[in-house]
């Protein structure tokens, strides 16, 4: 399974705004101790679908295009 665990506001190389999703999958097994949930690997992408990589805490890039995207201050 995979689940949406934050959202970043961007902004795109000619300012507009633009949302970086990031999901993680996890899967879940019963246990003697009950339902766990295991984490696995974790994506970014756009609300389209165009993957995203994290370059560093305030940047991502869009893989397809090579645009970077910008993270807006956090107010």
């Amino acid at each position: 399974m995979e689940e949406e665990c934050a959202r970043y506001r961007c902004e795109g190389e000619d300012g507009s705004p633009i949302t970086v999703l990031e999901f993680q999958y996890f899967d879940q097994a019963e246990t003697k101790a009950g339902r766990r949930r295991y984490p696995g690997a974790q994506r970014l992408a756009l609300s389209t679908g165009e993957a995203v990589r994290y370059i560093d805490p305030t940047t991502f890039e869009v893989i397809g295009s090579g645009e970077l995207l910008r993270r807006r201050n956090r107010r």
